[in-house]
């Protein structure tokens, strides 16, 4: 663990101590959580543990503190620490504010939430979206007349999206074959190939004031049966891309004859800088809920495109307690060695027996015919322990990187353990 990590914890713990008159006693709880999974295409067989332990304590009336620590295996036989949350509530007659690592929720839809602008996915889980990972932020938010509220918030340092043991080298490779085989069609009769002495490099994103994030979020609350808010932020795309002008550089090309060109080429990879213009829409009609998510990107680069990401949404529970999730999603890709999606994802519970539940989640993209299939039996031994057992089918089609893709979420069958005490 980072030495700024350990001060924080330290720090937080601190505070969990301090005898203050008016402080109300220190609240702890956790979660275990062990995902076990057979992947049928070879029958290999992975494993998850997380540990979550929880410390939350009032300090007075005006401040608060939070603190997630997880412990983990991400797949390997290391067990690693990490601060998932940990942050102070102060709290002003007109502002709230958190400082520390923290989840920023600003989206309304169901697991994709293109206004979710600052937190990164954990992809190392069963379900694709169900957690995001803590960043380090100021946060704040003031609340105005008219049910008007203004957030704003700003982290100095830039994560990535969380991928499984060796899922990074994997991308970086599989970018790497698709980039030259680009090249190969861009160039006809030279034979291009990665560089055997550097094939690739993956440009780091440094913790410098340039490479910060910020944003800020205007809601109005109550307009009919809906709260609207439109946002901005501006920072870095946090999936990988190819930055083809340096690619492109590592070529020598000869002014005078083309065809004479260096045969080795160096892949440059990068998160490229974007600003992005976002609102959403949350409400209901009737019984029935409704959410609109969507962002308009700009980024800095001219080789990507002006692109749009909305989702569209809507749930309603029946009588039967059978709930129904339905939203359509609409990802415009960057630049032409990605695809568009336009999908449909579906989410439905129903009790059983009782105490327990069967869940399914369904996720179908029109564009390339791929589809994401999930589904899921809750079996509940108790008010605090739960055993999930399921399977996942997955068909990618006309993608660049299925193969990645298939190594994340293909088919298996998994059976989840929880535990919260």
């Amino acid at each position: 663990m980072h030495t700024s990590g350990r001060f924080v914890i330290y720090f937080l713990l601190g505070l969990c101590g301090l005898p203050a008159v008016q402080a109300q006693q220190l609240s702890i709880s956790g979660q275990y959580r062990g995902e076990f999974e057979v992947l049928t295409a070879d029958n290999t067989y992975r494993h998850h543990h997380w540990m979550n332990l929880m410390l939350e304590r009032s300090l007075g009336q005006d401040a608060g503190m939070h603190l997630n620590l997880e412990f983990n295996n991400y797949g390997t036989d290391h067990i690693q620490s990490l601060i998932q949350e940990g942050y102070v509530d102060y709290y002003t007659p007109h502002i709230d504010w958190r400082f520390g690592k923290q989840i920023i929720s600003w989206g309304s839809a169901y697991h994709i939430r293109p206004t979710d602008y600052f937190n990164p996915y954990d992809l190392t889980v069963i379900t694709p979206g169900e957690k995001r990972l803590g960043v380090i932020a100021a946060a704040g938010r003031y609340y105005a007349p008219a049910r008007i509220e203004i957030s704003a918030v700003f982290t100095p340092l830039f994560s990535t999206h969380q991928l499984p043991p060796n899922a990074g080298e994997l991308l970086i490779r599989n970018a790497v074959e698709q980039t030259v085989a680009g090249l190969n069609r861009h160039f006809p009769g030279v034979s291009i190939l990665p560089d055997p002495s550097q094939p690739d490099i993956l440009r780091q994103v440094s913790p410098t004031v340039r490479n910060s994030q910020g944003g800020i979020r205007i809601t109005k609350r109550g307009l009919g049966r809906f709260d609207v808010s439109v946002s901005a932020y501006q920072g870095r795309d946090k999936f990988l891309a190819v930055d083809e002008q340096a690619t492109a550089s590592s070529l020598y090309i000869n002014p005078n004859d083309p065809a004479h060109m260096d045969r080795f080429a160096t892949v440059t990879l990068f998160y490229p800088r974007v600003n992005r213009l976002g609102g959403d829409a949350v409400g209901s009609l009737g019984k029935a809920g409704f959410w609109v998510d969507g962002v308009h990107n700009w980024y800095r680069k001219d080789q990507f495109n002006k692109t749009t990401n909305l989702v569209l949404g809507a749930d309603y529970r029946f009588a039967n307690d059978l709930y129904l999730v339905g939203q359509g999603l609409y990802i415009q890709a960057r630049s032409e060695g990605e695809k568009d999606i336009q999908a449909i994802m579906m989410y439905a519970s129903y009790p059983v027996f009782g105490f327990h539940t069967v869940e399914v989640v369904g996720l179908y993209d029109f564009k390339s015919q791929s589809y994401f299939l999930q589904p899921q039996f809750d079996y509940s031994l108790g008010d605090a322990v739960s055993l999930d057992i399921g399977g996942t089918l997955v068909n990618i089609r006309d993608n660049p990187f299925a193969p990645i893709a298939t190594s994340l979420f293909g088919d298996r069958w998994y059976a989840r353990l929880s535990v919260d005490f």
